[in-house]
């Protein structure tokens, strides 16, 4: 039995909002049904580490007899394998829901491996983006037939993922830097729609699998902002060849276009904050880190970045959002200290300060971190 629900019972028996046999009634419940969603974590986790251990072995034994099967016998065994998977997931939804979903995902995977080794044995033209995008389709097709989370967090990897080589291949050759400023606004756009996915009074797991998955990706992809803009400025006049023309205009649209959309359909006017990042991502583009001026600017836009998405947590009642954007500060904090800071310390000053910025940051930033949550969840009950 968790104790957030106990400190919210005793305030609301406090303040006369519940009367002592209500109050008994609902420690009975938690006493009997509270350890529920645990088990069904613990589920998850056994059933995800079951599945990881199950295609990894598929796919051993498919490498390990390769060279032996034919290409008739190697493309049964992919369509086999694909197959069974989706075949086992069909009759687990009888008895469990979990294990059901655990195998169909597998079988996307699967979907996936069996694309890349047809195109290997009938010596398919080479165009790896059109794989992704074939799965990509798979992983839609199981979103609209299965409505089980897995299928959704692989269609809102693939998808990005597939329009990312579709991207790579079109540029000109020796031009894979060159262009990437778009791209990467569009997957950090992406990022915080992916994290805005679930209102407040949603339980629904799909909404729940996206916030995560936008939660993992958004300092990546904010990182990755300054840096392709300083690798296309620092290419800009060489040898490498310039991305151009309609190309360059089809993906800013795919780029902003694509995740408001989104944005759009899973939260409506809330479509307002992703509006934001979208003009702070602009910014931090425009932003050199050549000079001391502007790698303080920069380092200043990453902290401002990050205190926007600890305003939306606490706007949106989103703990998971508060303690990205308490991580994205004290990463932008450390990266300044030890980009500006540390050299100019020396060795043994730069060690202690660092030591002095995690014990004593760490345990300010902690206790600012309690004390959000804290007011989110006052303003909650």
């Amino acid at each position: 039995m968790s104790g957030s629900w106990r400190s919210a019972l005793e305030r609301w028996l406090a303040a006369g909002l519940l009367d002592a046999a209500a109050a008994d009634r609902i420690r009975a419940w938690e006493a009997a049904h509270g350890d529920e969603a645990k088990k069904s974590r613990l589920t998850l986790i056994i059933f995800g580490f079951g599945g990881l251990l199950l295609i990894a072995g598929v796919l051993l034994f498919v490498a390990a007899h390769w060279d032996r099967l034919s290409p008739g016998g190697r493309f049964s065994l992919v369509l086999a394998m694909i197959a069974i998977l989706h075949a086992g997931g069909a009759w687990a939804s009888r008895s469990s829901q979990a294990l059901a979903a655990t195998l169909h995902a597998i079988g996307t995977a699967a979907l996936g491996a069996g694309i890349y080794l047809a195109g290997q044995i009938f010596h398919m033209a080479e165009h790896w983006p059109g794989a992704l995008m074939l799965w990509s389709a798979g992983a839609a097709v199981g979103v609209w037939l299965l409505r089980q989370w897995p299928q959704v967090l692989w269609l809102a990897v693939l998808a990005p993922a597939w329009l990312w080589g579709e991207w790579i291949q079109a540029q000109p050759p020796h031009a894979v830097w060159r262009g990437m400023t778009p791209a990467t606004i569009g997957l950090f756009l992406l990022a915080c729609t992916y994290l805005v996915a679930k209102p407040p009074a949603s339980s629904e797991r799909w909404r729940r699998a996206l916030t995560w998955l936008g939660a993992i990706a958004l300092i990546p992809t904010a990182v990755g902002l300054a840096v392709a803009t300083d690798m296309d400025r620092a290419l800009y006049g060489t040898e490498y060849a310039e991305v151009e023309g309609k190309a360059l205009i089809f993906a800013w649209l795919l780029a902003i276009v694509l995740p408001l959309a989104l944005a759009w359909f899973l939260r409506r006017r809330e479509l307002v904050w992703v509006l934001i990042a979208l003009a702070w991502a602009v910014i931090v583009t425009q932003i050199s880190s050549k000079s001391d001026v502007g790698e303080l600017a920069l380092f200043a836009m990453l902290a401002l970045g990050a205190v926007g998405i600890v305003l939306w947590g606490l706007k949106d009642r989103e703990r998971l959002a508060i303690n990205v954007g308490v991580l994205g500060f004290a990463l932008a904090v450390l990266a300044f200290y030890f980009s500006s800071l540390f050299d100019q310390l020396g060795r043994a000053f730069g060690l202690i300060g660092v030591g002095m910025l995690f014990i004593g940051g760490g345990w300010l930033l902690e206790r600012a971190r309690r004390r959000l949550i804290g007011r989110m969840q006052k303003g909650a009950a």
